[in-house]
C-alpha cells in the first residue's frame, strides 16, 4: 500500500458517512453476542405485549401467523391448532392477556431426568398453550423434541387448568435455513419449524414508530437486525457504503487486515512509523468502522466475478449485504409485483466454518410468493414447472418465503460456480413457464 493510497481511502466523503452512520450507540447488540439463555430473555421481552417495545401484542401475531404459514403437514396437536387459529383468527383477536414464561422445568426420560424447555406462551383468555424450543448454535434431534411432547403433555397440558386448552409446539432455531431436505424429514411432523425471519414484519412495524419518534422501538429492532438477515434503511447504507469503500480502496483493506490483530505487547516503534503506522493507528483506533470493512471484504469480491461468470446480469440485478449477496436473472423483471424479486439467489457467508484466509459459503434459491404478479404469471404453476429443476421447491406451498440449500460450505469460485448454473438453470426455466392461469 502507498501512501497516497491510504490518504486517498482517508479522504474519501463515503469514509465519513460510514464512520458517523456505524455509530452504535442506539445498536448495543452490534458490540455484544447473546448466549443462548440471553437470547430466549429477549425473545420473552419482545413476546410480552406488557413491555416497553410499544408493539403490544404485535410480536406474538407476527410469530403465531408464520407458525401457521409453516404448519404445511403438521399432525396431531399442531394440526388441531392451526385449524382453528387462522391469520385470520389470529389477526383479529386480542392476545394482551398473553405472557411468556422462561425455562420452565419438566421431567424427561419417564421422570428420571429433568429438562427445560425455553418458552411457554400461554394466553388464558384465549386458552392457548405455546411450547417454544429456541435453539441457538445447537442441533436438534427428534429424540429430544418427542422427550418434551410427552413431558409437556403429561406434566402440563393434562392438568384440569389447561384441559380446554388448545396446545402447539414450535421450534426457533437461527440456523434452520442450514438444514438439509433430509434433517427436516427426520425432524417429523410434530413440530413447527422456524427461523427468526418471523421477527422482521416486527422490526418493519418498529422502523415506522422510531421513524415517529417512538425510541422504545430501538431494542426490538436491534435484536431483530443481530438474529436475521434483515436490515434497516440505515444498515442498508451501511452495507453499501462498506461495499463500495472495499472495492474502491482494495489494496489499503488488504494492508488492513495484516495490520489487525497484533497485539500490544509485540509493538515496537516501527509498528506507528510512516503511512503503515498511520493505518495501524487507525484501525485500534476505528475497529467498528475497520471490522466492518473487513467482514464485507470477501463477499464484495465476488460481485466482479458474478458479473464476469454471467453475462446476462447487471448491476440492477444484484443486491448485497455486509455477509451476503443476491442475484436475480433478467426474465424474474416481468413477474414482479412491485419491485420485489420472486425468485432469486443468495451466496451468503457461513462464519461458523469461515476463516479470514478461507471463507466458506452457503448458495440457496429463495422463493417470495407474494412477489409474484398474478396477472403474468402462474406462481403454482411456475412453482412446480421448477420444482423438476429444484426438487424440493413444490413443498411448504401455503408459505411465503421457500428457501432451498444448493450448495453447502463451499469456495468463493465453488460458490460462483454453483450460482451461475443456478441462473442459467432458472432463465431457460422461467422463460419456458406456463401462462397464467
Amino acid at each position: 500500500m502507498e501512501p497516497a493510497e491510504f490518504y486517498a481511502f482517508l479522504r474519501d466523503p463515503k469514509l465519513l458517512e460510514l464512520m458517523e452512520l456505524n455509530k452504535t450507540v442506539d445498536d448495543v447488540f452490534a458490540v455484544t453476542t447473546l448466549l443462548e439463555n440471553q437470547n430466549s430473555e429477549v425473545l420473552a421481552w419482545c413476546m410480552n405485549p406488557h413491555e416497553g417495545h410499544s408493539q403490544g401484542d404485535w410480536v406474538i401475531k407476527d410469530f403465531l401467523e408464520a407458525a401457521h404459514a409453516a404448519s404445511d403437514g403438521c399432525t396431531y396437536d399442531n394440526r388441531k391448532f392451526f385449524a382453528k387459529w387462522t391469520p385470520g383468527k389470529i389477526r383479529t383477536s386480542s392476545f394482551g392477556a398473553a405472557f411468556v414464561t422462561r425455562e420452565f422445568s419438566i421431567k424427561v426420560d419417564e421422570g428420571t431426568a429433568n429438562g427445560r424447555l425455553d418458552l411457554f406462551l400461554v394466553d388464558p383468555a384465549n386458552k392457548i398453550l405455546v411450547a417454544i424450543e429456541n435453539k441457538v448454535k445447537a442441533s436438534l434431534t427428534v429424540q429430544q423434541l418427542e422427550k418434551y411432547v410427552r413431558a409437556v403433555k403429561g406434566q402440563i397440558s393434562n392438568r384440569r387448568v389447561f384441559a380446554d386448552y388448545d396446545l402447539a409446539f414450535i421450534v426457533l432455531d437461527q440456523d434452520l435455513e442450514s438444514y438439509k431436505e433430509r434433517q427436516l424429514l427426520e425432524l417429523g411432523k410434530r413440530w413447527v419449524l422456524l427461523d427468526y425471519r418471523w421477527l422482521e414484519a416486527s422490526a418493519s412495524r418498529a422502523r415506522f414508530q422510531l421513524s415517529r419518534g417512538n425510541n422504545s422501538a430501538q431494542l426490538l429492532i436491534a435484536y431483530c437486525q443481530s438474529v436475521t438477515r434483515w436490515q434497516s434503511p440505515t444498515s442498508e447504507k451501511i452495507s453499501d457504503l462498506a461495499a463500495d469503500l472495499v472495492l474502491t480502496h482494495q489494496t489499503v483493506v488488504n494492508a488492513m487486515r495484516s495490520s489487525k490483530g497484533k497485539p500490544l505487547n509485540q509493538w515496537i516503534p516501527a509498528t506507528v512509523q510512516g503511512h503503515l503506522g498511520e493505518l495501524t493507528l487507525f484501525v485500534v483506533q476505528h475497529r467498528q468502522v475497520c471490522d466492518k470493512l473487513l467482514s464485507v471484504r470477501g463477499v464484495a469480491s465476488l460481485t466482479p466475478l458474478l458479473l464476469k461468470a454471467i453475462p446476462t446480469l447487471s448491476t440492477e440485478l444484484v443486491d448485497q449485504g455486509i455477509q451476503w449477496i443476491s442475484i436475480t436473472p433478467p426474465e424474474t423483471t416481468g413477474l414482479m409485483r412491485d419491485e420485489g424479486w420472486p425468485v432469486y439467489v443468495t451466496i451468503y457467508r457461513v462464519a461458523k466454518v469461515s476463516k479470514p484466509s478461507a471463507p466458506k459459503y452457503n448458495v440457496r434459491l429463495v422463493w417470495d410468493k407474494n412477489e409474484f404478479d398474478v396477472d403474468k404469471v402462474s406462481e403454482n404453476a411456475l412453482r412446480l414447472h421448477l420444482s423438476k429443476s429444484f426438487p424440493g421447491l413444490e413443498k411448504f406451498a401455503s408459505s411465503q418465503m421457500r428457501r432451498i440449500l444448493l450448495a453447502e460450505h463451499v469456495t468463493p469460485v465453488q460458490a460462483i460456480n454453483s450460482a451461475a448454473k443456478i441462473m442459467k438453470l432458472l432463465s431457460a426455466q422461467i422463460s419456458n413457464c406456463p401462462g397464467p392461469d
